[in-house]
Order: C-alpha cells, then sequence, then structure tokens
C-alpha cells in the first residue's frame, strides 16, 4: 500500500454549518447500463461522465465544501483508462491551484494501469501543499475492504507490540483508514437506489440522499438539492433534540 500523508483540514470550523456541509461524499456508475439503455456509444458515456466530474469541482467550489469525496464505483478498466486525460487536465487545472484544492486518490489504485497511477502520483505531489479545500477520488475502492484494510494494519501492530489489544477504539481504527485525516462525511449522494458503502466506517451518523435519476442523468441542481435536503433534516433533527 501506498503511503498518503495524515492531513487534518485546518479549515473545518467547529460548529455545523448551514447551506455548506463540511465534507459531502458522492457515488458515480452505471456508465455502461446508461450507454445500452439509450442507445448511446462508450465514449458517448464516458464523455459525460467526464463532464459530471468536471461539474462536481465546480459544485464543491461554489458551495464551499471544505471536503468531497467522489466514489468512481466503476472498475472497469476500459472506463477507468477513459478518465486519464481528466486526471491529466487536473494536474494543471487553474481551479485546483487558484483555490488551493489538496487532492487525495483513496483505494487500491497503485495495482492499477502504470501510466494511469503515474498521472495519480503527479496529481498528488503537485497538490500536496495545499490545505483550503480537498478533493478525494475513490478509485479502486470498496467500502469493506477499506475497513478490512484497517483491521489488518492494526492486527500487524499488536503482533508486533506496537499496540495493545486493549487499547483498541473506535479512534484506533479511523486512524488506521485510508481517509484518517478526514472528518466523517455529513451528507451521502447517492446515484441509485442502494447505499454503495462509500466511507463505509464514517458514514454512521451521515444523511443520505438518493437521487431520482441514475449518475448519467445527473444535473448540478441535483446537487444543491441535495444540500437543502441535509439542511431540512439537520433543522428537523435538532428540534427533535430541544423536545426531548
Amino acid at each position: 500500500m501506498v503511503d498518503i500523508p495524515k492531513v487534518i483540514p485546518n479549515v473545518i470550523p467547529g460548529p455545523k454549518p448551514r447551506k455548506a456541509p463540511i465534507h459531502i461524499a458522492i457515488s458515480t456508475g452505471g456508465i455502461r447500463v446508461w450507454a445500452e439503455e439509450n442507445n448511446r456509444g462508450l465514449d458517448r458515456a464516458l464523455e459525460k461522465h467526464l463532464e459530471l466530474l468536471d461539474d462536481l469541482v465546480d459544485l464543491q467550489l461554489k458551495h464551499g465544501n471544505s471536503v468531497l469525496t467522489i466514489n468512481l464505483a466503476e472498475d472497469d478498466p476500459e472506463i477507468l483508462d477513459g478518465t486519464k486525460e481528466f486526471f491529466k487536465h487536473l494536474i494543471n487545472d487553474e481551479r485546483i491551484h487558484n483555490n488551493q484544492v489538496r487532492v487525495f486518490i483513496i483505494g487500491q489504485w497503485y495495482e492499477l494501469d502504470l501510466e494511469l497511477t503515474e498521472i495519480f502520483k503527479e496529481l498528488m505531489e503537485k497538490t500536496k501543499d495545499y490545505d483550503k479545500y480537498f478533493l478525494n477520488f475513490c478509485v479502486n475502492y470498496d467500502g469493506q475492504e477499506e475497513v478490512l484494510g484497517a483491521i489488518r494494519l492494526i492486527v500487524k501492530k499488536i503482533l508486533a507490540d506496537k499496540l495493545k489489544e486493549e487499547d483498541l477504539t473506535n479512534e484506533v481504527i479511523k486512524q488506521n483508514l485510508y481517509t484518517s485525516y478526514f472528518p466523517p462525511p455529513e451528507l451521502i449522494i447517492e446515484t441509485a437506489w442502494k447505499y454503495s458503502g462509500v466511507l463505509l466506517w464514517d458514514a454512521k451518523g451521515a444523511l443520505i440522499y438518493f437521487t431520482k435519476k441514475p449518475w448519467l442523468a445527473f444535473e448540478k441542481k441535483e446537487y444543491e438539492k441535495a444540500i437543502r435536503f441535509y439542511n431540512k433534516e439537520v433543522d428537523r433533527l435538532d428540534k427533535q433534540e430541544e423536545k426531548e
């Protein structure tokens, strides 16, 4: 596993903000299915996929979400290969550098095509000194595998006498996850009718917004609807707590 330096964002405020969840996670996918159902070629589906990913970068900055995690749920090699130009573009994207966006690739991406992994490394290296915004891409990622990986690391530490079994806590598990350096997501946007497992350990307590459209039919207004849903539910829960 490639080590990623642990970072605690210095922009995260104490009180929970309104209209701008600190951390939003969103899952993508269904690219081949969309192409087949709409009688479109895979090239057109990939083009639309990359357009939407680009839109998400704009939306994070527009709404001031300190952390945005995008789950690239497709593990199809051809589809991942089609993302190369998008990630190459991000390396010198003015939005990334002008807004000090640090980019992380999460998952077992180091097992992928060498050219793609080199692009990932360069992108993370070029943005490693930024700390205003954080943009995560889950690539070759599985939520259960992330937790399993953390457990394996902890077992190794216990066997090496670097950790005592009685000292094992939720916080220790969190420290050994891919995203140990980020707060849990407050809002998860799912573009399918089931939870994808993204950020599985941290998902407890997150509000989940299920879109009524698949990923390739996603529009900017859907992101904003999800944020309105988040604010409405937070207000409702706050009022419920006050009554109790």
